[in-house]
C-alpha cells in the first residue's frame, strides 16, 4: 500500500503546479489533485524534495508520538511522510499526522495576541498580554482570594505532560487549589477504578492469548495501537471479544461482539464473575490470599445470574456465558476498557467490576496478561507539589473527596454551577490551555452562561475555538513541529522541532517563564531555557536535554528497583492487595464493593421514556479527529464533514425518517440538527452520535446537574440518556 502525504497549496506558492509535480515525481512521489491540496502517494524513497533538507521527528498531534520525516526549505515545510525506521510507529502514519503541514499553515491558526473590545478582536504584544494577566491575577488574589481562579488543560496538555506540569506549578505557586482539565471526562475515571481494585496495569498484547476490548475501539480511536498490537496478536490467532454497543472494523472480526444496552455494562461483568465464580474457574489463592474483601463481594455476585443480566443488558444469557468461557479459558487474557465505561453515573465502579474479573482468572501481572512497568525512579517535582500556599479546598472537594485526594483535581463539570451560585466561594477567572471545553464539556449552554460571568478569561490555542470566542485575552499556541515536546515513559525522549515558531506564536513553556517573571515567580521559575528546566526535571537519574538531543530514540527510564520479580508481583492499590472492597471508597462514604446503579436518565424513567424514548450514546470516534480538533482542515472534513445521528432502520421509518434527511435531536437541555444515517447494527431504541462539532453540538444535549455525574468521578453521562429524534 502506497504511503501518502499531503503538501498544502500554501506551500507551492512561487511554482507552476506543472514545476510543482515534476520536482515530486523526481522526489519518487507520485501525485493526484484534489481539495485544498495535493494528496502524494510515496511508492518509492524520498531522498529530496524540491530541494528541501529532511529533518526527523514525531508526530504530537496525538499521544502515538507516530515517527515522522519532514522536508523543509526556508523554514517552511515542504511536506511530512512516516519514518519506517521508527522503532516505535514503524512507518505508520494516520491521516491526522499526515495533515501536519495543512496545520501548521492554515489561514485560521491565530498568529497574534489578542484582546476582545466588546464584540472584537484587537492584536496586542506578548507584553501587553501578559501585564493584563498578571495585573487581572494579582487584583482577583487579593480581592477573592487566589481559589478565584481556575486553571484548566486541554486534551494537547495531555499530549504534552511536562507543560502540563509547568501549568500546574504556576497554579500551585500563584495559590489556587483549582486546578482542572479534560480529565474531568477521560482517563482519571479509569486510574481511580484501577487504584481502587488491581492497582496501575495495561494489556500485553504481545503475550496475550484473549483480547477483550470493552468500550474500547482502537480501530478508530488510536489507530497506532490497533495496527501495531490489536491486529498482530489477532494474527498470532488470539481470540478477540468485542463489547460495544455499535459495529466497527474491529467487533467485525471478533470471535464474539456483545452489544449491551448503553449503562448496563456494569452488570454484565458482575454476570460473568457470577459464571465464573459458580464454574470455579477462579484462582483461589488469589482471592483469599492477595485480596481483601473476597466473602462480601461474592455474596454480592450471587444475585447477578446471566439471567438477569439478559433483561437489564439485552444480551442473551448464552452469548453472556459463551463470551465469560472464552476469556476464562484462553490464559493468559487482557480486558481493554475504554473511555465509553468512564462516562456514565456508575462508571468507576463498572470499571473496578471489570478489572476483578482479570484478577479473579489470574491476569494480573502475567505476561500477556495485564501488567505493570514496575515503579520508577522518581523525577524532581516540577509541580511544586508540596508548595501550595492553599487557603482552601478545591471548589469540588467536599463532593468529590477522593477525586480530590487522589488525583489532586477538581472537575471541571462542577465549574458552572460554582461560577453561577458563588459556592462554596466565588470563582472569577479562568486559564485554559490548549482545550475546548465549551465543545467537549457537558450542557454546553450551561458552560456559556458561566463564562459570561467571569471577570477573565483567558485561552491559549492554534485557533479561534468556540471557548477561545469566550475569551478575554488570546494567546496564540505553536504547533507541534514548531516546539521541543519531551515524553516520560519507559523511555524518556525529545521529540525536536524542526521550523521556527509562526507569527508571534509562543511554545508553552516560554509562556509560563514569562508570565512568572510578571508575576514575581522568578524563584519558581528559574530557568532560562527549556532545557534548564529539562535537566533539573531529570537529575535524579544524570540524564541531561543534551543526552536526549543526541539519543532521538530515547534513553530508558530506570526502575526504582533490580528486582523485577517483586515488583510485578506488588499491587499497587492503598491495601496492597486486590480489592474487592475498597475501604478507601467506604471511608469516604461509597459503596465498597462495585455494585450496579441503574444509569440516572434512562430507560427504567417511563414518564421521561414517553417523552423521550431513545437512549443517546454520544461521543463515538472519528479517526480524522481528536474530540474537537483539526474539523477546520479541508483535507480531513472531506473524509467526514459533518454531524450525523446513527439510527436504527427501523426506529427511523417509524419516524418517517430515511438516509441524510435532516433531522432534529432534543434532550432536557436543548435541541440540535444533524444528518441521519442508517446503522442496522445499533439496536432499536438506541441513537449514536459523535461529539466535538462547533454546530449541532451534541454536548448541547448532555446533562451536569449533579445527580447525573458519577458520585466518585464526577464524569457525566455521556454515553447513555433519552432524547428524542423528529424529522425536520
Amino acid at each position: 500500500m502506497k504511503k501518502r502525504i499531503f503538501i498544502g497549496e500554501e506551500t507551492a506558492k512561487g511554482y507552476t503546479r506543472r514545476e510543482f509535480l515534476k520536482y515530486l515525481e523526481l522526489a519518487g512521489i507520485s501525485v493526484t489533485i484534489g481539495g485544498a491540496g495535493f494528496f502524494a502517494g510515496c511508492s518509492n524513497k524520498v531522498d529530496s524534495l524540491a530541494g528541501a533538507k529532511e529533518f526527523i521527528t514525531r508526530c504530537g498531534l496525538c499521544g502515538s508520538d507516530c515517527g515522522m520525516k519532514t522536508y523543509i526549505k526556508n523554514d517552511r515545510i515542504v511536506a511530512v511522510v512516516p519514518n519506517k525506521d521508527d522503532p516505535n510507529s514503524k512507518g505508520f502514519m494516520c491521516d491526522m499526522g499526515l495533515a501536519n503541514v495543512e496545520q501548521t499553515y492554515s489561514p485560521d491558526r491565530i498568529l497574534n495576541p489578542g484582546k476582545r473590545v466588546g464584540d472584537k478582536w484587537v492584536d496586542i504584544s506578548w507584553d501587553e498580554a501578559l501585564n493584563i494577566i498578571s495585573e487581572k491575577l494579582s487584583k482577583l488574589k487579593i480581592d477573592y482570594g487566589p481559589q478565584s481562579t481556575v486553571c484548566h488543560y486541554g486534551v494537547t496538555e495531555v499530549r504534552a505532560p511536562f507543560y502540563r506540569q509547568l501549568f500546574r506549578r504556576f497554579s500551585n505557586v500563584y495559590g489556587t487549589p483549582n486546578f482542572t482539565g479534560c480529565g474531568s471526562q477521560c482517563a482519571v475515571s479509569t486510574m481511580m477504578a484501577k487504584k481502587y481494585s488491581i492497582g496501575s496495569v495495561h494489556p500485553d498484547y504481545e503475550n496475550t492469548k484473549c483480547m477483550v476490548q470493552w468500550g474500547s475501539n482502537p480501530s478508530s480511536s488510536s489507530l497506532l495501537e490497533w495496527f501495531s498490537k490489536v491486529l498482530p496478536a489477532r494474527e498470532r490467532g488470539a481470540k478477540l471479544i468485542c463489547i460495544d454497543p455499535r459495529a466497527n472494523p474491529m467487533t467485525q472480526m471478533a470471535d464474539i461482539h456483545l452489544k449491551p444496552r448503553p449503562g448496563t455494562d456494569g452488570v454484565l461483568a458482575l454476570a460473568m464473575t457470577n459464571i465464573i465464580l459458580g464454574n470455579n474457574l477462579y484462582h483461589t489463592d488469589i482471592a483469599e490470599k492477595y485480596g481483601v474483601g473476597f466473602s462480601e463481594y461474592e455474596e454480592l455476585v450471587k444475585k447477578y445470574k446471566p439471567e438477569l443480566a439478559e433483561t437489564i443488558t439485552g444480551i442473551p444469557a448464552k452469548d453472556i456465558i459463551n463470551a465469560t468461557m472464552m476469556y476464562a479459558e484462553n490464559s493468559p487474557a487482557c480486558i481493554e476498557t475504554g473511555n465509553a465505561l468512564e462516562l456514565h453515573i456508575n462508571g468507576v465502579q463498572t470499571i473496578r467490576s471489570v478489572m476483578l474479573i482479570q484478577a479473579l482468572c489470574g491476569n494480573v501481572n502475567v505476561k500477556g496478561g495485564m501488567i505493570s512497568s514496575g515503579e520508577k525512579v522518581r523525577l524532581t517535582d516540577m509541580e511544586l507539589d508540596d508548595y501550595k500556599p492553599f487557603t482552601s479546598k478545591g471548589y469540588s472537594a467536599d463532593r468529590y473527596p477522593v477525586l480530590w485526594q487522589s488525583r489532586k483535581m477538581v472537575t471541571a463539570n462542577l465549574l458552572p454551577d460554582t461560577v453561577l451560585t458563588g459556592k462554596p466561594y466565588p470563582v472569577k477567572a479562568l486559564m485554559v490551555i490548549g482545550g475546548n471545553p465549551i465543545v467537549t464539556g457537558p450542557n454546553s449552554s450551561h458552560q456559556r452562561k458561566a463564562y459570561k460571568k467571569m471577570d477573565l478569561v483567558v485561552v491559549y490555542d492554534l485557533f479561534m475555538t468556540e471557548t477561545a470566542k469566550m475569551a478575554d485575552i488570546f494567546l496564540p499556541a505553536t504547533s507541534c513541529l514548531e516546539r521541543d515536546n519531551i515524553k516520560i515513559r519507559d523511555r524518556i525522549y525529545i521529540s525536536p522541532k524542526v521550523i521556527p515558531e509562526q507569527g508571534n506564536a509562543w511554545p508553552e513553556w516560554k509562556l509560563w517563564f514569562e508570565l512568572a517573571k510578571k508575576m514575581g515567580y522568578e524563584k519558581e521559575f528559574p530557568w532560562a531555557t527549556l532545557d534548564e528546566a529539562i535537566d533539573e526535571h531529570l537529575s535524579p537519574i544524570n540524564i541531561t536535554a543534551a543526552d536526549l538531543r543526541e539519543n532521538f530514540n530515547g534513553i530508558d527510564h530506570p526502575l526504582k528497583s533490580g528486582n523485577m520479580k517483586e515488583l510485578e508481583e506488588k499491587i499497587k492499590t492503598p491495601s496492597g492487595k486486590i480489592e474487592f472492597h475498597s475501604q478507601t471508597l467506604a471511608d469516604a462514604g461509597y459503596n465498597p464493593l462495585p455494585d450496579y446503579v441503574e444509569p440516572y436518565e434512562g430507560p427504567a424513567d417511563k414518564k421521561l421514556l414517553a417523552k423521550y424514548p431513545l437512549l443517546m450514546t454520544s461521543g463515538i470516534r472519528i479517526p480524522y479527529y481528536i474530540h474537537s480538533q483539526f474539523r477546520n482542515l479541508a483535507s480531513l472534513k472531506a473524509k467526514s464533514p459533518g454531524p450525523v445521528i446513527e439510527m436504527n432502520p427501523a426506529d427511523a421509518s417509524s419516524l418517517g425518517i430515511s438516509e441524510g434527511n435532516n433531522v432534529s435531536i432534543s434532550s432536557l437541555r436543548g435541541s440540535i440538527q444533524a444528518k441521519a444515517q442508517l446503522n442496522k447494527s445499533l439496536k432499536s431504541g438506541i441513537v449514536a452520535m459523535s461529539h466535538g462539532w462547533s454546530k449541532s453540538n451534541v454536548n448541547e444535549l448532555t446533562d451536569d446537574s449533579a445527580q447525573s455525574l458519577d458520585p466518585i468521578s464526577s464524569f457525566p453521562g455521556y454515553r447513555g440518556f433519552l432524547c428524542k429524534v423528529e424529522k425536520v
